[in-house]
């Protein structure tokens, strides 16, 4: 059930954290960490005192972009 209202304030707030950008975009956590500092994209998820980072949609899509140009 909590993962659920996790999942709930996720769809609500237009953010995703690292762990699931990472996996939509088929990539690891450290290579996302990495592109992300490499970027400027993502922010530092408050809710777990900064130890993982957040993205919106928009950044994703950016992401995705960056992503697949590096892998080219």
């Amino acid at each position: 059930m909590q993962a659920q209202a996790m999942e709930s304030r996720e769809r609500i707030d237009g953010k995703v954290n690292e762990s699931r950008a990472a996996a939509l975009l088929g990539l690891s956590t450290q290579k996302l960490r990495r592109l992300s500092a490499e970027s400027g994209l993502g922010q530092p998820d408050v809710e777990s005192g900064g130890a993982q980072l957040v993205f919106t949609y928009a950044e994703l899509y950016r992401l995705c972009r960056l992503a697949t140009e590096a892998g080219s």
